[in-house]
């Protein structure tokens, strides 16, 4: 987990704990001033574990870190990330579950509920530009190989 620890010279770091051999080490993820966009997205890219925006902007918070009014626009995509773990755990639970003891889900409940996770799935993905489809239009295909329009 990230964590974020006062320096004596006025800077902040962001720190990695790990287990070694010789016993938990820390390593400096990002260091700073003032927390922004810029140290948490190097922070993030340098973490081998998964990296916690709010618990680091909570550490932040408690080591007296500055904190840029603009790094809260990334709060959203934190949430969006919880959301898609909260709903892969609930996935997994009920996966886990043996059979016959499973209660009985609606059809459309199951339905909104895999949505639901797809939802966020989709939002934890980066944006990407819009691809052309792989796959032929059906509209074209009325009249070919004895489909009809009907």
């Amino acid at each position: 987990m990230a964590y974020v620890i006062a320096r004596r010279d006025g800077r902040f770091e962001i720190r990695e704990s790990r287990q070694t051999p010789k016993g938990p080490r820390a390593r400096t993820l990002a260091s700073f001033r003032v927390l922004d966009d810029q140290s948490v997205t190097k922070a993030a890219a340098r973490a081998t574990r998964a990296f916690d925006l709010r618990s680091v902007l909570a550490s932040g918070r408690r080591a007296g870190a500055r904190i840029d009014s603009n790094l809260s626009g990334l709060d959203a995509s934190a949430e969006a990330d919880a959301a898609f773990v909260a709903a892969s755990r609930r996935m997994a639970r009920v996966t886990s579950e043996p059979g016959p003891e499973r209660k009985h889900v609606e059809p459309g409940d199951a339905l909104c509920q895999l949505l639901d996770f797809a939802d966020a799935v989709a939002a934890s993905q980066p944006p990407r530009a819009a691809e052309p489809l792989a796959f032929p239009v059906l509209s074209r295909l009325i009249g070919v190989q004895g489909l009809s329009g009907h």
